[in-house]
């Protein structure tokens, strides 16, 4: 049987979502969770690996179970033996064949700035100050060379599993709303570090360091090193992720297009 979690982390003390030799994982610890109160080993499998630090609103993963366990046993019984830092949200039963990485469509990322001098104790852990300076519109004009396929090399950070750096991206938006700012991306997948690199070199742009028609020349396959820096983990937050409709739960959103 497939049981499919969502799932939200504050990922600050954690090394990314994949369980790793040498560094605390969100999925270790999740599996060790559900592992006591199954009292038999579990292996999970998680819609996307989130870098260190990088946050979760929407994690999506699946396990398999020999028998059936009541989905509110699996929410309620996990979440009283995980940290106060992650939690179980919703449990769903799922036909035979649900992969939650691989019949995903898509995955929605937002990176969240606040424009201050001085970032609050409360925004801090999931927000980032925008620099002085920062031109929106310049950061908008960027952004539209995004959307489409494209070899986005030079925003991929060494290390990743990837062999083919091309992905989609089906939306890319700045939005504005009173002091905060932030970037929404939905695309079909992401390379290790991509988004934050994107930040990194959109903010480049808002400074006025770089033209943002620099944005569809890095897109042809540039190296790493003709980006911008990489913007910091505790800004970034996986929103959702998205699945065709045989895989789709009731009330799901679509895939956004734009």
């Amino acid at each position: 049987m497939v049981y499919r979690l969502k799932i939200a982390y504050r990922g600050t003390a954690y090394a990314g979502w994949q369980r790793q030799p040498n560094a605390l994982a969100v999925q270790q610890v999740v599996e060790e969770a559900l592992a006591d109160l199954l009292d038999q080993p579990i292996a999970i499998v998680g819609a996307g690996r989130t870098d260190a630090g990088v946050h979760a609103r929407g994690q999506v993963a699946h396990l398999r179970l020999e028998r059936e366990f009541p989905l509110r046993g699996l929410v309620h019984g996990g979440n009283t033996r995980l940290p106060e830092d992650i939690r179980i949200l919703a449990a769903d039963r799922m036909p035979e064949g649900f992969h939650a990485r691989r019949c995903a469509a898509a995955k929605e990322y937002r990176y969240r700035f606040v424009r201050t001098r001085v970032l609050s104790p409360l925004d801090s852990p999931s927000a980032v100050e925008l620099p002085e300076g920062i031109e929106l519109g310049a950061l908008r004009e960027a952004a539209a060379a995004l959307p489409g396929r494209h070899d986005f090399s030079a925003f991929a950070l060494a290390g990743g599993s990837h062999r083919d750096p091309h992905r989609r991206i089906l939306v890319a938006e700045w939005r504005q709303r009173g002091q905060v700012v932030v970037l929404r991306l939905v695309g079909d997948a992401f390379l290790r570090g991509m988004v934050r690199s994107i930040v990194g070199t959109l903010l480049e742009v808002g400074r006025g360091r770089r033209g943002p028609e620099e944005i569809g020349r890095l897109l042809t396959g540039r190296p790493r090193s003709e980006a911008g820096p990489t913007a910091p983990a505790r800004g970034l937050v996986l929103e959702e992720v998205f699945y065709p409709p045989e895989w789709r739960l009731p009330g799901e959103r679509e895939v956004p297009r734009s």
